[in-house]
């Protein structure tokens, strides 16, 4: 059953990568979109990541040293497919970056031919 809803938010504080949202077993998950917005207004910078290990490699990284200028927000990883397992990992330059992510989360099931 596919569940449309909040997947996560989080105002992280600044220069630590986190944790946004990792698929729960047996799950997967559609995003419709990661809202990031700077509620200060000194521009900033931010990354995000997609992994399924303990830190993200070089290659994971989706967006690394993107500005998000000051009072302004950024749209990003619309139509992103999450598997089990998979973790979206945010990082920002500022502890006054928002995070919200939004999407659909769904029961996985495997086909085998």
């Amino acid at each position: 059953m596919e569940v449309i809803r909040v997947l996560g938010t989080s105002s992280p504080s600044a220069n630590n990568l986190t944790t946004l949202f990792t698929v729960g077993e047996d799950k997967g998950a559609v995003i419709s979109m990661l809202n990031i917005c700077n509620r200060d207004v000194y521009d900033a910078t931010i990354r995000i990541a997609v992994y399924r290990t303990e830190s993200p490699a070089s290659a994971d990284y989706l967006e690394y040293g993107m500005i998000v200028y000051g009072n302004c927000s950024a749209q990003r990883l619309k139509g992103v497919t999450l598997a089990q397992g998979d973790v979206v990992g945010i990082w920002a330059s500022s502890e006054h970056i928002s995070f919200n992510l939004f999407g659909s989360l769904f029961d996985q099931t495997f086909e085998y031919a």
